[in-house]
């Protein structure tokens, strides 16, 4: 069986280093956009038909916008593809877009369960409807370090810099004798990107990142991974019912990937 990853068409940078975090785990042969499950590329992004059954990995967040309900949102959800096997794991479910929880979509989750949420909220909605549930995390905790490759460019840029990921109160107290750099992850470049380059985007901005001798991130994609890497990470972030489970402790990343792995 083969296997395929989101693909995305948001500014966040973060969903592709989710995706680009799970393509560490797997040999990935596609990429499948979240916001239409009908557009497939393949690793190399070129547009592609999918003329053969594969595995989707579904994890990330599903999703931003209320008012997909009402017309407003070109997502398609659940996927309706045949050939499209969705592996629910790290998955996290809006509770604010009730249509998610719909007759049709919990029959969805249903099929194909058990669902691995990313937080304890999806999971409690998924068990109340009847839903086999466990929690597992976001797959973004299993980066490892050797996985984002060295660059001696960079290295002489950052290395003992201090690196602040869209927290601008955090990097206004910065330090003037210090190397400090501000990064954002919303960046309204990579729309234009086919998915494959975002994907190599998150994995160069990685590697600028894991030469600094502290991070403040706002960014929960940025935040975890860069833990999972061992740096010296702060998270400076609101606290909601989507990273509440995710920020306060380390899990075991052995236990994780035996998980991931027996699961997939």
């Amino acid at each position: 069986m083969k296997y395929a990853v989101l693909g995305y068409s948001t500014i966040n940078i973060g969903d592709d280093i989710q995706s680009l975090v799970t393509s560490t785990l797997l040999d990935i042969d596609y990429i499948i956009m979240r916001d239409d499950y009908e557009k497939v590329y393949d690793i190399e992004g070129n547009t592609v038909e999918l003329n053969e059954t594969v595995k989707l990995i579904m994890n990330g967040w599903f999703m931003h916008d209320p008012n997909w309900e009402s017309g407003n949102n070109n997502i398609k959800f659940p996927i309706k593809n045949e050939k499209i096997i969705p592996i629910y794991i790290s998955t996290c479910l809006s509770k604010d877009v009730k249509l998610l929880f719909s007759e049709k979509c919990i029959e969805n989750y249903k099929k194909f369960q058990p669902v691995l949420c990313r937080d304890n909220t999806t999971l409690s909605i998924l068990q109340k409807k009847g839903v086999d549930v466990e929690f597992f995390g976001c797959l973004t905790q299993l980066l490892e370090d050797k996985n984002i490759p060295e660059n001696k460019k960079y290295e002489e840029i950052y290395k003992d810099s201090v690196i602040y990921i869209d927290c601008k109160k955090e990097y206004s107290k910065r330090k003037k004798n210090e190397k400090n750099f501000f990064f954002r992850h919303y960046i309204n470049e990579i729309v234009h990107m086919n998915p494959r380059k975002r994907i190599d985007y998150a994995k160069d901005l990685l590697s600028k990142y894991k030469y600094a001798k502290k991070i403040y991130s706002s960014r929960l994609h940025a935040f975890l991974p860069c833990r999972a890497m061992g740096l010296n990470v702060v998270y400076t972030g609101d606290i909601n019912y989507r990273v509440k489970d995710l920020v306060s402790q380390k899990p075991d990343r052995d236990k994780m990937k035996k998980i991931f792995y027996d699961f997939v």
